[in-house]
Order: C-alpha cells, then structure tokens, then sequence
C-alpha cells in the first residue's frame, strides 16, 4: 500500500511537469520574412557589444498580438513592435558583453573618494532558458487579443549581417 502511494505521487509530479513546459506555435498570427541578426561593437574600451535582431512583419491577422519576448543565443530579452516606413518590425537588442564597471578610489582621507559614484543596483530578472535552438534559429513569444495566454513560436533561417563597429571619437 506504502509503494501505491509513493508511485501515485511520483506519476502526478511527473504528469505536473510536463505542462509547464512551453509549447510552439505552428501557425502564429503573423508572418515574418527575412529575419536578420547583427552584432555591434562599441568604439570605447568601456562600451558594450551585441546583438541586434529584426524580424519583418509582412502579414499580420491580429492587431491585437501583443509581442513579449525574444529567446536567441542562450539569451533571453524584451521585444519591442516598430513601424519604419509603413513597414511593421519587430527588433531586440541583446548585450553580450556589459560594460565594466570605472574603479574605485579607496584611501585614508575621505576627500580624494569624493569621484567616486554609487553602485547602479539595477536588478535583471532572471529568465529561464528552456529551448535548445541553432545559431539560426529563435523563439518569440506573444500574446493574442485575448491576453490571457503566453504563446511561442520558433522562427528559423535568421541571417547574420556583418557586424557594426562603432568608431570611437577623438578626444579634443
């Protein structure tokens, strides 16, 4: 009787964790046409690198789809909706590389600490990344008219533009 209850238990957990995974979309409402990916450098040795992802929109059957979230490279990022031209995108930025942090003067005598800035406590919340996905490939989640339910769809064939190096300034 002991073992009945012990493997009653073990099934419903394992019944409970297979909803929580999250499920692709094979036909979303939108279509998107020749996504593109470009990595961007920074002039600076303080600046930041990344990526820049642009999914166009050609066709979409809801204008209430509301887009959440991006998942590319091992990344996990906000997406946001732009129209350029007439044309509907949707674009995520994506750093890679933060920029470090400026050093801190330590001493004795309180008035040569006086550059020193306070720490940004800015908090990024941690995502999970449950998709194994190609360097081509991405998942982007939205939610329909009804907003109620998180959907995802898997957006493959993303081409990679040469990179975008930023020269830096000279200084005057």
């Amino acid at each position: 009787m002991k073992n009945l209850i012990y493997i009653s238990f073990i099934a419903l957990i394992g019944l409970g964790s297979c909803a929580s995974q999250k499920k692709l979309q094979q036909e979303p409402p939108f279509v998107i046409e020749e996504p593109t990916c470009q990595k961007w450098i920074g002039g600076k040795e303080e600046s930041a690198t990344g990526i820049t992802v642009i999914f166009p929109i050609t066709q979409i059957m809801d204008e209430n789809v509301s887009f959440q979230h991006l998942y590319f490279r091992g990344h996990v990022t906000t997406v946001k909706k732009e129209i350029i031209a007439g044309k509907q995108f949707v674009s995520a930025k994506i750093e890679t590389k933060k920029i470090p942090r400026p050093d801190i003067i330590m001493h004795a005598d309180p008035r040569k600490e006086v550059g020193n800035q306070p720490p940004h406590l800015k908090k990024e919340p941690v995502t999970e990344y449950p998709y194994e996905l190609n360097d081509d490939e991405a998942v982007l989640s939205y939610i329909e008219e009804d907003g109620k339910k998180v959907k995802y769809t898997k957006i493959t064939g993303i081409k990679e533009k040469q990179a975008l190096i930023y020269s830096s300034k000279p200084r005057n």
